[in-house]
């Protein structure tokens, strides 16, 4: 039982304890709530950006799609280049893995490459619109064209780490350059493959890359 001396002080705790209940309800709503106005903003921008066009598209056709206010908009996003800078976050989950499976090959027999070359190809074809925004706001946006340059650097490293025979591509830097190249020629190659539809049978590509790749493991394996 509480004596009438003690109830005050009692009281002041239960309201103390209340008060500080309430705005962690209230952040974790507001936090809620960011998260949605964040989210629906990159989705906004990337049906605005796969509709118009990265160049053309602006942030009030992004506020208008999303039915967002600019003051919120400004709140997460500074302009188009951080949009797509987003998009591009939210796409790396995705392709990640495929490379951690290519890293973990140790001496890939060719029709290992040429299945995960073919792979490849599906992943831009079923994600066209991210790589089509992807490819148009890079060449615009220096920022973001470095961002995806530190994708490729990433990659590297997981080769080096993961494959004894790539541990060199740590420290050489002419290997890393040899490795960038492979890497671009397989994005670019994947790009016209699956998103430009340059061949109704891509086979031909499909094989071209995964030659190209193979002879590059060979040749850095030491």
């Amino acid at each position: 039982m509480v004596s009438l001396s003690q109830a005050p002080i009692a009281l002041q705790a239960k309201s103390a304890a209340s008060e500080g209940a309430r705005p962690n309800r209230a952040n974790a709503r507001q936090r809620a709530q960011r998260a949605e106005t964040r989210d629906k903003l990159i989705e906004g921008a990337s049906r605005v950006f796969t509709a118009l066009g990265y160049a053309n598209a602006t942030i009030e056709h992004v506020l208008a799609e999303a039915k967002v206010s600019r003051a919120s908009c400004y709140a997460h996003f500074a302009g188009k280049a951080e949009l797509v800078a987003a998009i591009a976050e939210r796409f790396s989950p995705v392709w990640q893995p495929l490379y951690a499976e290519l890293a973990a090959m140790q001496d890939p027999a060719p029709a290992a490459l040429r299945s995960w070359c073919e792979r490849h190809v599906r992943l831009y074809r079923e994600h066209h619109d991210t790589c089509i925004i992807l490819t148009q706001a890079a060449a615009i946006e220096p920022e973001l064209y470095w961002q995806l340059a530190r994708y490729q650097e990433e990659i590297i490293d997981l080769l080096a780490r993961s494959n004894p025979r790539l541990a060199h591509l740590a420290t050489d830097r002419d290997a890393r350059t040899r490795a960038a190249l492979v890497l671009s020629n397989i994005d670019h190659t994947c790009y016209f493959l699956a998103v430009r539809r340059w061949a109704d049978d891509p086979s031909a590509g499909i094989s071209a890359i995964a030659d190209a790749l193979g002879r590059f493991l060979d040749e850095e394996a030491r």
